[in-house]
């Protein structure tokens, strides 16, 4: 998708106790760019198409899509489409990933379920029902751009509220994926994505193709073709390109040094860090 703009945080965040927005967009339409912050979007009334990427969805009330860093969407075909936006910057979501990673979902919401959106159906995505709109409308009045909360003193307020609409709405999606009830996957993708969560929430430590056979119940050869069917790629290449996500991440954010960071994302050593950088950055 050829992009027109890019948003960058310097721009949307005022400074550095800054680190959520939120707004409500009213008849939205938008054309296709990019940001350096996550952005969740809830669609609260009307309907549309969203574009994310090269996938298309179908946009109606109650649909909730994170979209991650640099991710390019957009919103065409609309009507009467209202879009409510919260903007994280990236410290909000890398500052907190230990407690992160232990909330049911957490991973899946903010970046499984953003890479999975091409390759599932509609049914495997976060919906809200009317009920839970009206809940989750009484804490985005708390964390709206110029409520009372919007404040510097305040916005420990309006974090605490932000954390707890996102922890929330990853336990919704995480009841929504395994409820086999609903069977929104079968049994081999569910396999998948559980693998994908183990890959998220240990990329630091030793990952070989046989301990993911095993941690996912398939034979070998199974697994492999389910894998690349779902991420349409090797395991191997999948948890490499996320090893180079999170060494960028601490470059940026943290003060260790290269050498430090290569043995924290589960590389051998620095060369095999940078090698696999430039060999996979352009497609991260």
């Amino acid at each position: 998708m050829d992009i027109k703009f890019h948003c960058d945080s310097k721009q949307n965040f005022k400074n550095e106790h800054q680190q959520v927005r939120a707004f409500l967009y009213t008849d939205y339409s938008i054309e296709p760019h990019n940001h350096d912050f996550y952005e969740m979007n809830i669609i609260m009334r009307g309907k549309g198409t969203h574009k994310i990427e090269k996938a298309c969805f179908s946009a109606e009330t109650g649909d909730v899509f994170m979209i991650p860093p640099m991710r390019v969407h957009s919103y065409y075909d609309t009507e009467d489409l209202d879009v409510y936006h919260i903007l994280l910057h990236n410290d909000f979501i890398i500052n907190n990933q230990k407690e992160n990673s232990s909330i049911p979902g957490f991973v899946q919401f903010t970046e499984i379920e953003p890479f999975l959106r091409q390759k599932f159906s509609k049914k495997m995505f976060l919906h809200l029902s009317h009920g839970q709109m009206l809940q989750l409308k009484t804490d985005l009045a708390f964390i709206e751009d110029n409520s009372v909360y919007d404040t510097k003193e305040m916005m420990p307020f309006k974090k605490h509220t932000t954390w707890k609409i996102l922890y929330w709405l990853s336990t919704l999606l995480f009841d929504q994926i395994y409820d086999k009830s609903k069977k929104t996957l079968n049994k081999y993708d569910m396999e998948i994505i559980r693998i994908l969560e183990y890959i998220h929430q240990n990329y630091d430590s030793k990952i070989t193709i046989d301990l993911l056979c095993q941690k996912s119940f398939l034979s070998r050869s199974t697994f492999l073709r389910r894998f690349r069917d779902v991420c349409e790629c090797t395991p191997m290449e999948y948890v490499n390109r996320y090893r180079c996500k999170k060494a960028l991440e601490m470059i940026d954010n943290t003060y260790f040094s290269k050498t430090e960071i290569a043995y924290h994302c589960g590389f051998y050593d620095l060369s095999h860090m940078e090698r696999t950088m430039k060999q996979l950055c352009p497609v991260l």
